[in-house]
């Protein structure tokens, strides 16, 4: 799923980073990639913390959701510490690229079947899929029997 999450910062990145004279031509690239990790990481800290699954509902859907803050605030750190783009070039990088790329990861999961299926996807097919399915299963917490360990199981928790 993370080369799903970079041809979608790609995607997006275009105007932002490749277009964008404040950005160094040998630095377009590493920019993407650390769009792309912060967007990743973000989306694995929500998974573990169990805040998965509401991450597009409510409050959480617009520009100003606290995954989306996170992402961006991690992004600007990252850019302007490792690779030197002024922050007020950064942030306007994360402002036009974060939002665009969550908006579509939540496209692809209502195409999918809902965002929960297409996180669940994501994270199977990585080792942090694989260790919660394996604790989980080890401490009983497979509670409908379906051999993993997701938000279906929480749910019949409480």
């Amino acid at each position: 799923m993370f080369e799903e999450i970079m041809q979608l910062v790609k995607q997006h990145a275009q105007d932002a980073v490749v277009n964008n004279p404040a950005v160094p031509n040998e630095n377009n690239e590493a920019v993407m990639q650390e769009a792309g990790s912060s967007i990743v990481n973000e989306l694995k800290n929500l998974f573990n913390s169990g805040g998965i699954s509401n991450l597009f509902q409510g409050e959480n859907s617009g520009t100003q959701s606290t995954a989306i803050q996170n992402i961006s605030n991690n992004f600007i750190n990252n850019i302007t510490q490792k690779l030197g783009i002024a922050p007020e070039t950064a942030t306007g990088i994360a402002a036009s690229v974060v939002p665009n790329v969550m908006s579509s990861i939540q496209n692809m999961g209502n195409q999918q079947g809902g965002i929960q299926n297409w996180l669940n996807n994501f994270t199977s097919g990585s080792n942090i899929g694989n260790i919660v399915n394996n604790i989980g299963g080890k401490l009983g917490l497979d509670k409908d029997g379906d051999g993993d360990v997701d938000f279906d199981d929480l749910k019949k928790m409480f």
